[in-house]
C-alpha cells in the first residue's frame, strides 16, 4: 500500500510539473472574442475593445463584452462562467453565448443550449435575474445556473451604468442564500454519530441501512452532489467553488477519511448504497477465487493513476470523469457512460459492490489515504466480500465485524 501511495504521489507531481511546462511553452491562443461577436450581434459592426469596463462599441449603439472582464469574482461549481454578451442602447440583452467554463459537462449540458439561453434575450439590466423567478432553474445544476444568472446580472448592470450612463437602482437586498448545504451537513453528522454508536454496540447496526437510504435520497436525488474524485481534482488545481455546499462536501469527506477511513463509502455514498441494496437480492453470488479478486481490485488503483496523470497533465478535470455515479445522479451521459453505469449496477446482483471493489477511483483514493486501524478482522457477511483481515484500504467501516 505504501508503494501504491508513492507511485500515485509521483505520478501526480510529475504530471503537474510536466503539464505546467507544456502549457508554458505551448500556450494556447487566447479566445478570439470577435468570432462570438458575429454570433451574438450579426448585424453590428464593432470597434476595437476599449474602455473601463472593456467593451466593443457597435455602430448601432450595441455594446458587447466578456462578462469575465466585468465580474470576474463570480464562480460556479468549478470556476467562472465566461459569457459574451450584447446589450442594446436601452440596456436590454440582445444576444449572449457561453464561451468558457469548467463545470462538469454532465450537469450543465442544458445550460449551453440556445433554447435555454434564449430566456435572457430581451431582459433589462435592471431585472432581478433570480433563479426560479424570472430565470428557469435546471434540476441538478442549481449552482451553475445561479452563477450564470449572477454573472449576467452583475456584468450587464455594471456596463449599463458605466458605459451607457443609465441610472439603475441598487438591488433591494440579495435573494437569500441557499441553505441546502445544511441538509448534507445534518445527514453527515447523523451518519457519523450512527457510525460511532455501532462501534459500541451491534444493536445499532440497523441505523446504517437508514443512513444508506438517506444517502440515496438526499445526496443522490435531492442534492445531486455525491462526493467525487472531480472535487479533489478541482481542489488540487486551485479551482474551488464559491458555494458553501462544495466546501461542506469536500471538507467533511476528507476529514472523515482521516478519522474513519472509507466511512463515506460505507455510510453515505448513494451509488455504493444502491449497489449494496441490489447485491442483497436473494440471488446466488459468483464465487470469485481470492487471487482473482485481489488482482482485479488493483484495477481501480491503476485507473486512478491514469486519470490523475491525464487530469494534471492537461489541467482538464473532465479528463477524469468516468464515475458511474456522476452519470446516474446527473441523469446525463453518453452511450459509453450509461452502458458502464448499467453494467456496474446489474453486476451487483452476482458480485457484491462490483463498482466499489474494482473500478471506483474515489474508493481507490480514499483507500490510499486511510490509516491503519485495529478491530476489523472481517466477517462472512462483509458487504465488500473482503477476505479475513483485509487491507484497511478495502474496508468501508460498516462495523459489522468491528471488535474493540
Amino acid at each position: 500500500m505504501n508503494t501504491a501511495r508513492l507511485i500515485l504521489f509521483l505520478a501526480a507531481i510529475l504530471s503537474l510539473v510536466g503539464g505546467y511546462g507544456m502549457r508554458t511553452f505551448r500556450s494556447s491562443p487566447p479566445i478570439d472574442e470577435r468570432v462570438y461577436l458575429k454570433e451574438i450581434a450579426p448585424d453590428a459592426l464593432f470597434s476595437a475593445k476599449q474602455g473601463n469596463p472593456p467593451a466593443y462599441q457597435g455602430h448601432d449603439g450595441t455594446i458587447a463584452f466578456n462578462t469575465y472582464d466585468v465580474a470576474p469574482s463570480i464562480r460556479g461549481y468549478a470556476g467562472p462562467i465566461k459569457v459574451m454578451l450584447a446589450l442594446g442602447r436601452d440596456g436590454r440583452i440582445t444576444g449572449l453565448k457561453i464561451i468558457e467554463h469548467r463545470e462538469t459537462k454532465n450537469y450543465v449540458h442544458y445550460l449551453e443550449m440556445p433554447e435555454y439561453l434564449s430566456q435572457f434575450i430581451g431582459k433589462h439590466a435592471g431585472d432581478p435575474f433570480e433563479v426560479d423567478k424570472d430565470i428557469d432553474s435546471i434540476t441538478r445544476a442549481t449552482v451553475s445556473v445561479k452563477a450564470l444568472a449572477e454573472t449576467v446580472r452583475e456584468a450587464s448592470r455594471t456596463v449599463s451604468i458605466k458605459t451607457l450612463g443609465m441610472n439603475i437602482p441598487a438591488r433591494e437586498g440579495k435573494a437569500k442564500d441557499e441553505i441546502v448545504w445544511l441538509w448534507y451537513a445534518l445527514l453527515f453528522a447523523l451518519a457519523f454519530a450512527a457510525y460511532l454508536l455501532t462501534r459500541r454496540s451491534k444493536t445499532f447496526l440497523h441505523l446504517r441501512d437508514a443512513s444508506l437510504f438517506a444517502g440515496i435520497m438526499v445526496i443522490g436525488l435531492y442534492l445531486s452532489s455525491p462526493f467525487s474524485v472531480l472535487h479533489v481534482f478541482n481542489l488540487l488545481l486551485l479551482r474551488p467553488s464559491s458555494e458553501v455546499l462544495w466546501y461542506v462536501i469536500v471538507l467533511s469527506a476528507l476529514l472523515s477519511v482521516i478519522i474513519a477511513g472509507r466511512f463515506y463509502c460505507g455510510w453515505l455514498c448513494p451509488f455504493g448504497a444502491l449497489s449494496e441494496f441490489i447485491g442483497r437480492m436473494p440471488v446466488r453470488k459468483w464465487n470469485i477465487p481470492d487471487d482473482v479478486d485481489t488482482t482485479w481490485r488493483i484495477l481501480k488503483y491503476i485507473l486512478l493513476g491514469v486519470i490523475v496523470t491525464l487530469v494534471f497533465a492537461s489541467a482538464r478535470v473532465d479528463c477524469g470523469n468516468y464515475e458511474a455515479y456522476v452519470t446516474l445522479f446527473s441523469f446525463h451521459g453518453n452511450v459509453f457512460a450509461w452502458s458502464l453505469t448499467a453494467i456496474t449496477l446489474i453486476a451487483n446482483v452476482r458480485i457484491k459492490r462490483f463498482w466499489c471493489r474494482y473500478l471506483c477511483p474515489l474508493a481507490a483514493l480514499t483507500g490510499l489515504l486511510s490509516r491503519e486501524a485495529k478491530g476489523y478482522p472481517g466477517s462472512g457477511d462483509c458487504p465488500m466480500a473482503n477476505k479475513p483481515y483485509p487491507l484497511i484500504s478495502e474496508c468501508i467501516r460498516c462495523n459489522r465485524c468491528y471488535t474493540k
